[in-house]
C-alpha cells in the first residue's frame, strides 16, 4: 500500500513539476496560417494551422497579434495526429493593439515634429524674403519718383542713377527666386507632413484598439501540426446565380455562388473556403436537448448562454472597431455599412430556411482571395446540368408580350439556395430574377424573355358587343377578339390565359359565355387554353360572354361607404363602367 501510495504521489508531483515547466517556460511565437473559413450570415470560423516541435518536457506557443473581436468562448484547438502528445490548455489574452508609449508612436510623434519644424523654418524665411522684397520695391519707387525733381535743380549723372536700379532690380530678382524655391520646398514637404500626420493618427487609432494573443499549452514528442478554430465577427454571405439556357432548352446549366464580404481584419489567402446557411451556436429545442442527453442538470442551457454573450462582446468589439476607423475613411464606413445590409439580408433568408426544417452547407469549388476591405468576393459553390420544358405563355389583357418559360426540375443531389439569378439565353444576357428556395427533386420555373417572333393583339368587337338599357335592367354584350401571329419560321406552342367575369352579387347575372374550345374555366374566371400556331400563320379566337344588372348598380355602388371591397368585384365594377363609356 506504501508503494502504490507513493507511486501515486510521484507521479502528481512528477504533473506538478511538468506543469510548473510549462508555465515557467517563455512563450514561443507560433507562425500560423488560415487555411480553413467557414462563413455564416453574421460571422466566420476561422482555422489557423501551424508546425510545431513538441517536447516531452511541455511548452507554450502563442498566437500573437490577431484581431481583438475574436469569441474567446470559440476557441479550440487540436493537435494532428492526435497520437503525438497533448494540450493541456488554451487562453485567450486581449492588450491594445499599439501603446501609447511604445517606441513607434513616439518615432510619429517626433518625424510629425520633425516636418512642422522644417516647414516653420521655411515659412519664418519666406516673411524675411517678403520684407526685404517690399523694401526693395520702396527703394524703386523712391529712385523713381525722385528722379525728375533732381533733373531740375541739380546736374545727375545717368551712371550713378543707373547703376542704384540696376542694383534694386538685381537683388529683387534674386530674391524672387528664393521665394519660389522656398515655396516650392514647402509643396514637397506639405504631402509628407500630411503623410505623416496620417500615420501618427492610424498610430492613435490602433492605441485605441485591441488584439488578441491565443496562447496553447501543450506537451509531447516529435513534429506535429496545431490546429486553432475561432469564431469572428465581420463576415457574411448570401447565394447569387447565373443560370444559362442554350440548345433549346435541352442544355440548362446552373452556378451558384457565395457572394461573401468580411471586415475581420484578416485577409483570407489561400484557405479552403465553405459556406453555411445555420447559425453555429443555434440549438433547436435546448430544454428537450438537455432532459434527454443530458438530465436537468446537464447545463447546456448555461454553457449556449455564455457563448452568446461571448460572441457578442466580441461583436460590440467589432463595432467599436469601425467606429474608430470609420472616422478617418468614408469608403471603409461605406463599405461597412453595405455589409450590415447584406448581413441582414442574409440573416432573414437563412432564417426562413431553417424555419423548412433545413440547412445547406457549401464548399468552395475553386480558391479564391478574400481581402479584408469589404468589396464582396464571388465563390462558385455549386454547378448543375439540367434539361428544361419551354414554354410561351401569354395572357394578352396583361400584356401583349408572349413570354419564354422555362420549368426545371432540380435533379442534382444539393437544394437550390434562394437569392439573385442572373439569366441568359443562348449566351445573351436577358436581365435578373429572384429565386426561391428548390429543394432536390422539386421543380421551379424562370423567365427568358419575350419571344419577339410572336405578335398578340386583344380587341373588342364593337360590332358583336352593344349595350341595351331596360327599364329596371342593363344588359351589356360583351365579345372580345383574341389572335396570335407567328412570325417565325416553325410552329410554335404557346399557353394562353384571358377571363371572364364572375358575379359576386345576386343581382349580377352573368351567361351566354362562349370561350375557346377545349378551353378550361375555373370558378374565378381564369380561362386557359393551349394552341399550335403554323409558321407565319395567324390564328384567332373569341371571348363572349353577357352581363345583366340593375341600372343604379354604379350610382349605389359610389355612394356606399369607403369601406374596400373584394379584389374581384371591385373590378367587375370597374370592368362594367368601362364598357358603359367604351358602347
Amino acid at each position: 500500500m506504501r508503494v502504490a501510495k507513493w507511486v501515486g504521489v510521484s507521479v502528481l508531483m512528477g504533473w506538478m513539476a511538468l506543469a510548473g515547466a510549462v508555465h515557467a517556460a517563455e512563450p514561443v511565437p507560433l507562425k500560423t496560417k488560415i487555411s480553413a473559413v467557414t462563413v455564416y450570415a453574421d460571422r466566420a470560423q476561422v482555422t489557423r494551422t501551424g508546425s510545431v516541435d513538441l517536447e516531452a518536457s511541455g511548452q507554450r506557443v502563442v498566437l500573437p497579434e490577431l484581431p481583438g473581436w475574436i469569441d474567446p468562448e470559440s476557441v479550440r484547438a487540436t493537435m494532428v495526429p492526435a497520437s503525438a502528445g497533448k494540450i493541456l490548455d488554451v487562453s485567450v489574452d486581449k492588450s491594445l493593439l499599439v501603446q501609447a508609449n511604445d517606441d513607434s508612436v513616439r518615432k510619429a510623434e517626433a518625424a510629425v515634429r520633425d516636418i512642422q519644424d522644417e516647414l516653420g523654418a521655411l515659412s519664418d524665411e519666406e516673411r524675411v524674403l517678403n520684407q526685404e522684397i517690399a523694401q526693395l520695391e520702396a527703394i524703386r519707387a523712391f529712385s523713381m519718383d525722385k528722379l525728375p525733381k533732381d533733373m531740375l535743380t541739380r546736374d545727375v549723372k545717368v551712371k550713378t542713377f543707373g547703376e542704384t536700379i540696376d542694383f534694386v532690380s538685381e537683388a529683387l530678382r534674386k530674391d524672387r527666386k528664393a521665394l519660389r524655391d522656398l515655396q516650392k520646398k514647402k509643396r514637397a514637404l506639405e504631402p509628407e507632413l500630411a503623410s505623416r500626420v496620417q500615420k501618427q493618427e492610424e498610430l492613435r487609432s490602433r492605441a485605441q484598439l485591441e488584439q488578441s494573443t491565443i496562447t496553447v499549452e501543450l506537451s509531447g514528442d516529435g513534429r506535429a501540426t496545431l490546429q486553432v478554430t475561432y469564431l469572428i465577427a465581420g463576415a457574411t454571405w448570401e447565394p447569387v446565380g447565373e443560370l444559362r439556357v442554350s440548345k433549346g432548352g435541352q442544355a440548362v446549366s446552373l452556378v451558384q455562388f457565395g457572394s461573401v464580404v468580411q471586415t475581420t481584419g484578416e485577409d483570407w489567402e489561400g484557405a479552403a473556403l465553405s459556406f453555411a446557411t445555420q447559425r453555429p451556436d443555434e440549438t433547436l429545442a435546448v430544454p428537450e436537448v438537455q432532459a434527454l442527453l443530458l438530465g436537468e442538470g446537464g447545463g447546456l442551457g448555461e454553457v449556449l448562454g455564455k457563448m452568446d454573450d461571448s460572441f457578442n462582446q466580441a461583436r460590440s468589439s467589432y463595432s467599436n472597431r469601425n467606429m474608430i476607423v470609420g472616422k478617418g475613411s468614408v469608403a471603409w464606413q461605406q463599405n461597412v455599412d453595405n455589409q450590415m445590409v447584406v448581413e441582414q439580408r442574409a440573416s432573414e433568408t437563412f432564417r426562413k430556411l431553417a424555419q423548412r426544417g433545413t440547412t445547406a452547407h457549401f464548399a468552395a469549388l475553386t480558391p479564391r482571395v478574400v481581402r479584408a476591405d469589404g468589396k464582396p468576393v464571388r465563390v462558385p459553390i455549386t454547378t448543375s446540368e439540367f434539361t428544361s420544358e419551354l414554354r410561351v405563355v401569354a395572357v394578352p389583357e396583361v400584356s401583349l408580350n408572349a413570354v419564354r418559360t422555362a420549368s426545371i426540375k432540380n435533379t442534382a443531389d444539393k437544394p437550390i439556395l434562394p437569392g439573385k439569378l442572373a439569366l441568359f439565353v443562348d449566351g445573351a444576357f436577358i436581365g435578373t430574377t429572384e429565386l426561391e428556395f428548390v429543394a432536390p427533386g422539386e421543380t421551379f420555373s424562370t423567365f427568358l424573355g419575350v419571344h419577339d417572333r410572336v405578335k398578340l393583339t386583344r380587341q373588342l368587337d364593337r360590332k358583336k358587343s352593344a349595350i341595351e338599357r331596360k327599364k329596371s335592367t342593363t344588359r351589356l354584350t360583351v365579345s372580345y377578339e383574341i389572335s396570335v401571329e407567328n412570325l417565325d419560321d416553325s410552329a410554335v406552342t404557346i399557353e394562353l390565359g384571358d377571363r371572364v367575369p364572375v358575379a359576386q352579387l345576386d343581382d349580377i347575372e352573368i351567361d351566354d359565355v362562349k370561350v375557346p374550345e377545349a378551353a378550361k374555366r375555373d370558378r374565378d374566371g381564369v380561362v386557359k387554353w393551349t394552341a399550335q400556331v403554323p409558321a407565319k400563320k395567324k390564328v384567332t379566337w373569341r371571348i363572349e360572354y353577357r352581363l345583366e344588372y340593375p341600372n343604379d348598380l354604379l350610382s349605389k355602388a359610389k355612394n356606399r361607404s369607403k369601406a374596400p371591397m373584394p379584389a374581384p368585384q371591385q373590378k367587375l365594377y370597374e370592368d362594367i363602367e368601362r364598357y358603359e363609356k367604351m358602347l
